[in-house]
Order: structure tokens, then sequence, then C-alpha cells
């Protein structure tokens, strides 16, 4: 008795695979479609800190002086005092009353010479008891 092997083929039948992989693609864009309108319109992104803008020059006269002007800006109002620091030295804490629009004040070294390049930061406090850098730059 001779044993008969059968040999089958298997059909591979991919008609279905596309419209299913397509489905499943709809469904995960649906998903992450409603968390990003969820998270806007519930507010997520609310409790980041609001942006003040003001501005704050400053300008080498020599080789012992620096020139600084509040120029202001839309929440030039809100400031109540700038913190200016000139290398490692803590030049200033200027209170509100001096803080006009426009307003000019020299830092000026008697015991060193000021490098060709100084690190100048500038940082305001605002009313609400927040800080903020508005002046970082080499003078």
């Amino acid at each position: 008795m001779e044993k008969k092997i059968e040999k089958k083929e298997i059909k591979k039948d991919e008609h279905a695979v596309s419209p299913v992989i397509g489905t499943i693609l709809m469904g995960a864009i649906t998903v992450i479609l409603a968390s990003v309108v969820g998270a806007i319109a519930f507010g997520v992104s609310s409790d980041l800190p609001q942006l003040q803008i003001v501005v704050v020059t400053a300008e080498r006269l020599n080789s012992t002086s620096i020139d600084f002007t509040y120029a202001g800006g839309p929440s030039a109002d809100f400031v109540q005092y700038l913190n200016v620091t000139v290398g490692e030295d803590h030049v200033d804490t200027t209170p509100n009353s001096q803080l006009a629009v426009g307003s000019t004040w020299t830092y000026t070294t008697s015991d060193t010479v000021l490098s060709d390049r100084n690190h100048v930061i500038a940082v305001a406090t605002f009313g609400d008891g927040s800080a903020q850098v508005v002046l970082d730059t080499f003078v």
C-alpha cells in the first residue's frame, strides 16, 4: 500500500488586511484628536506662566561704567523692581518709584576695571510676585 500524500495549497486571502488596518488607524487618530481637543477645552495649558514683556538695555560707557535704560513695554506698569547683576557683582535693586519709562541709571565700579565682555543680567519682579529675566547680554 502506497501512501499518497496530498499537497494542499493554502490560499492566502489578503483582501481583508487593508480594511482592518485602516480601521485601526482611523480609531487611533480619532482618540488622539479627541485628547488634544479635550486638553484645549478643559484648559490643561492654562497652567503656563504668563509672559511679561518689558525691555531693559545696557551700554558700556568706559572701562568702569555701564549705563542701563528702562525702556518699558506692555507690562511696564506691573514691574515692582529690577535686580541687575554685572558678572558676579549684584549691582542694584531699583524700586518702582525709579522705574519711569526711559529712565537711565549707571553702574560704576571704583575698585576694578570692567573686562571687554561683561555678563549683564536684569531680572524684573512683578506685582504678582513672579520674576523674569528681561536682559541677558554681554557688554
